[in-house]
């Protein structure tokens, strides 16, 4: 029985870290995502009801 030939291995793990890396992104953006989507709503609650001030308070440096 013939033996196959070497997988090439650094095509592999080039392609396996390259996933890695996309993956990682996606990740990241969708937290953003989240987070963004997440004070947008809380600002539109916030106008819906008709309070002033829905902002965030910035304070003067002192």
């Amino acid at each position: 029985m013939p033996t196959p030939p070497p997988a090439n291995d650094r095509a592999r793990v080039a392609a396996n870290l390259g996933a890695l890396v996309a993956v990682a992104i996606l990740l990241a953006l969708g937290y953003w995502l989240t987070g963004a989507l997440a004070r947008q709503s809380k600002l539109e609650d916030c106008l819906l009801a008709h309070r002033r001030q829905c902002g965030a308070v910035e304070t003067p440096p002192s």
